[in-house]
């Protein structure tokens, strides 16, 4: 249950954090101001970086700077991708968007209905690289919040370590996802559509204006889902209302909130053995919708709640200030059975095929009721010191996380691979709990930055943060353990030098760090230090016009105080030893050549070594799942004899992986095919068909052992049809 006192202590703490820059702004409005020059700021009045994309090639983004910024002016890797972009496809899923950028790993454990999973340079960031309007997305065991892309305007990916604005979070990089937001043009959009799986969606996109001025937006969406192998459709339902308002002063407000319930079973192909999915067992392959569940004891269920509100104020002399808050809440209710190994004697469990071949398996529930605060407040301002433009921001942020958590496992009777009983009396015995507690974890950073620029196009940008980290493992409840608390300060940074040349060439150089703190416990029963790590980039971002643009970059990143676990007999000890090195180059590009054919391009190859390892054997080698090659090309052509015609063409090379850090097991690599066709009626009509994987290739996306390994998301066709109004 809740505690309400608690609970208000925390929001009052949020309000203080406002409170606490109230003097500065102050000082802000009276202080005398020296204004030596007109400083126009092209794109960040009027592009806030969080609107629209349409055909931008270097749009303004909020990403990789935390003020409206050009990508060619951030000395990172970075890439946006539009609203308009996820509808062309019919996507369904936030990481399936993900699919044709640079340095990311998209579904690497292919189609998972309710997680969206991604690794950005090698490194998984779907716990700690998440972040929705600026603030994280955290989450931790089972516990975090499931983004819908109905409601967003945009994902946005930023490459490297990224602490320095943001704070915790993963070493490869975040994706931020931008909401969409009421605008003061009436109308909006209804979509119906329907995709080979069996997914039905039905979704709506209004917008308006009140006589008082008050703009608003409502966003719904139902949907029945059905996929590989499910035992039964499931259903869902999103809504996400918002109104924006200005007060007297100028004062500018954004207040949102999201509903998402989920309510379904669990796909197939997943957890799945590596003889018998990658290379062939005595009796072939196994099916890649093959689910080693039980129907009575499969379920995935999602109530969640979001509030969020972004409020600024333009003060005198060119001082602004932004405060962004969001809290949420999620509950989730789970039940599932999955394979692990064959049941090959003595004990199962085993990567070695049995005869005939059987499934060994585990059975698994957990409920997972989540709560988060945050906020952000930053004070920015520009102004010129002689012949230097400076773009000063100042930001305290905040962070309460509380997961209270059940996970408990039973035992279940082998699966035949050939003909499964689902039917039978599968399981043994209830779950009985093996983690019963409360996992808290607050942050609290003050940061500062500086985007200086001068001479012919020179810029540089100076970052500078401290967090204090707090994490809590209350004492287990079931099974009596100790908890753990620990506090940690971190400190991290970020320099970046780019020149900008006026034939749109722009050459950069950044150094930055992270840090993320660990939810575990080490062998003398104690919480583990922060993990860190830094990263050197170079690159060239050429953006001779709006429409055109190219990025090619080179990093050397180390994540370091990996915490690793050995199992000594009766429990786990755990070790802070690990340390990882990815370094690569990245190439993404984009053009639109004017004449109806537009054409995106991307490759990555990186080298992903284990440097440092309780098992000195693996050292050397690369760490399983990652993919260290990747590449896509994209085509969109629209005729000008066809007005409103538009077809698509999409090319995805995933390269090889390793199913073990002892580099014995490869995952091959694949190369997929995507198609679309879309066609505007009218200007108010619009149908749209997408195909992915158009071959129906079967491949296995990754594997993270030799008895779980997961095919990759099979061909799925989808037709909408969109009427704007």
């Amino acid at each position: 249950m809740t505690n309400t006192s608690s609970m208000t202590r925390r929001l009052l703490g949020q309000t203080a954090i406002v409170a606490l820059l109230a003097p500065i702004a102050g000082f802000a409005q009276t202080a005398p101001v020296t204004t030596l020059e007109e400083v126009v700021l092209e794109g960040q009045i009027t592009d806030t970086g969080t609107g629209p994309v349409g055909g931008q090639a270097d749009p303004t983004t909020t990403t990789g700077a935390k003020t409206a910024t050009k990508l060619s002016e951030i000395p990172q890797s970075v890439s946006v991708i539009g609203a308009e972009a996820i509808a062309a496809g019919n996507i369904s899923k936030v990481d399936a968007a993900l699919a044709y950028s640079a340095g990311v790993q998209a579904q690497p454990y292919g189609y998972d209905s309710d997680t969206n999973w991604f690794f950005v340079r090698g490194f998984s960031g779907t716990s700690t690289g998440a972040f929705v309007d600026g603030l994280p997305s955290y989450s931790y065991g089972f516990g975090g919040f499931y983004i819908d892309p109905a409601g967003l305007e945009r994902i946005e990916v930023l490459r490297g370590p990224s602490s320095a604005l943001y704070g915790a979070s993963n070493p490869g990089g975040i994706v931020n996802m931008v909401s969409k937001r009421p605008t003061d043009t009436p109308g909006g959009t209804d979509t119906l559509g329907v995709d080979s799986s069996g997914r039905v969606w039905l979704e709506t996109d209004r917008q308006g204006v009140t006589a008082s001025d008050l703009s608003w937006r409502f966003i719904g969406k139902v949907e029945r889902t059905d996929d590989m192998g499910v035992f039964d459709p499931g259903a869902r339902v999103y809504l996400a209302p918002s109104i924006a308002f200005s007060l007297d002063g100028g004062t500018q407000v954004n207040l949102s909130a999201t509903y998402t319930k989920i309510d379904e079973d669990h796909v197939g192909g997943g957890w799945l053995p590596y003889i018998g999915t990658v290379v062939d067992a005595p009796y072939g392959k196994i099916d890649r919708d093959f689910n080693s569940g039980v129907p009575a004891y499969d379920w995935y269920k999602r109530d969640q709640f979001t509030l969020s509100s972004e409020i600024s104020h333009n003060f005198d002399g060119g001082w602004r200030l932004v405060n962004n808050t969001r809290f949420g809440w999620s509950d989730v209710d789970e039940s599932t059975v999955y394979s692990y190994g064959y049941n090959t004697a003595p004990w199962g469990f085993s990567p070695t095929p049995n005869n005939p071949a059987t499934l060994s398996r585990i059975f698994f529930q957990h409920q997972s009721e989540t709560r988060t605060l945050l906020n952000d407040l930053r004070l920015e301002n520009t102004f010129q010191t002689g012949g230097v433009e400076h773009r000063l921001m100042f930001g305290l942020d905040a962070k309460w996380f509380e997961l209270d958590q059940v996970q408990g496992s039973g035992s279940v009777t082998a699966l035949s691979i050939a003909n499964p009983d689902y039917a039978a009396n599968t399981v043994l015995s209830p779950t009985t709990p093996y983690a019963d507690n409360v996992v808290n974890q607050t942050q609290f950073g003050i940061y500062a930055q500086d985007q200086l620029r001068w001479g012919d196009g020179w810029i540089a940008t100076l970052n500078l943060r401290h967090d204090i980290a707090r994490t809590r493992v209350s004492d287990d409840r079931t099974l009596g353990t100790p908890g753990s608390r620990r506090k940690d300060g971190e400190t991290t940074g970020r320099i970046g030098l780019a020149k900008e040349f006026n034939n749109g060439l722009t050459v950069y150089a950044s150094g930055s760090t992270y840090f993320n703190p660990q939810v575990v416990t080490n062998t003398a029963g104690n919480s583990t230090p922060p993990e860190t790590g830094h990263q050197a980039e170079v690159g060239v971002k050429w953006a001779p016009s709006e429409s055109t643009m190219i990025t090619l970059s080179a990093f050397n990143m180390t994540r370091e105080n990996i915490s690793q676990s050995q199992w000594n007999g009766a429990g786990y000890d755990y070790f802070q030893i690990g340390r990882v090195a990815s370094k690569g180059v990245e190439l993404e590009a984009q053009h639109d050549f004017g004449n109806g054919l537009k054409v995106s391009a991307s490759a990555t190859t990186m080298d992903i070594r284990i440097k440092d390892d309780i098992n000195a054997a693996i050292i050397g080698n690369t760490p399983y799942i990652a993919i260290e090659d990747m590449a896509t090309l994209k085509v969109d052509f629209s005729p000008e004899t066809v007005q409103g015609l538009t077809l698509s063409g999409g090319l995805r090379y995933l390269g090889s992986s390793w199913a073990d850090n002892a580099n014995t097991l490869r995952v091959p690599s694949a190369l997929l095919l995507d198609a679309g066709v879309s066609y505007e009626f009218t200007d108010s009509w619009k149908a749209n068909f997408a195909v992915t994987n158009l071959t129906d290739k079967v491949y296995v996306s990754s594997c993270q052992d030799a008895t779980g390994c997961y095919y990759g998301e099979e061909r799925r066709a989808s037709l909408s049809l969109s009427h704007k109004f």
